[in-house]
């Protein structure tokens, strides 16, 4: 059997009705059973909080690094195509200027027509054909991403 110690409380009335009601209820001999089943209850409860704020912590970390993962990865790859695409158009563009210079050069060209002072029919159709491709292509991206999703 356990020790039982006798002390002398002073409590608020509210709190004494509220004792002998669940002590009534409960079938308790006495307000101090009433008050040990309490603070039972109490250091139970308090140690369900924190294992469920530790689960709560684990996992939320859990799942916070693995969608830094997942997002990480994401972006690398598409950060690595767009890097990709850059260097790819701008050698493309150093070999047209190359290409025209040498062209320019060769014809004794000293100086050019801008396409704001006269642009040529050629020049519509090759902007044209240009938006199109990029259009399909977009189109054929969004269908592939669009399919796996």
């Amino acid at each position: 059997m356990e020790e039982l110690r006798q002390i002398r409380l002073r409590l608020k009335s509210e709190t004494v009705a509220y004792l002998e009601e669940f002590a009534d209820d409960k079938r308790f001999g006495h307000l101090g059973q009433v008050i040990d089943h309490i603070a039972d209850e109490h250091r139970q409860l308090a140690d369900e909080k924190w294992d469920m704020q530790f689960l709560t912590s684990s996992i939320s970390t859990q799942v916070s690094r693995h969608i830094e993962e997942l997002v990480h990865g994401q972006i690398s790859v598409e950060l690595e195509r767009i890097r990709l695409a850059a260097n790819r158009s701008d050698r493309h563009g150093q070999i047209l200027t190359e290409l025209l210079q040498a062209l320019m050069q060769t014809e004794s060209i000293e100086d050019i027509m801008t396409t704001d002072q006269f642009k040529p029919t050629f020049l519509a159709t090759a902007e044209r054909v240009v938006q199109e491709r990029i259009e399909h292509q977009k189109q054929k991206k969004d269908t592939l991403t669009f399919g796996r999703g």
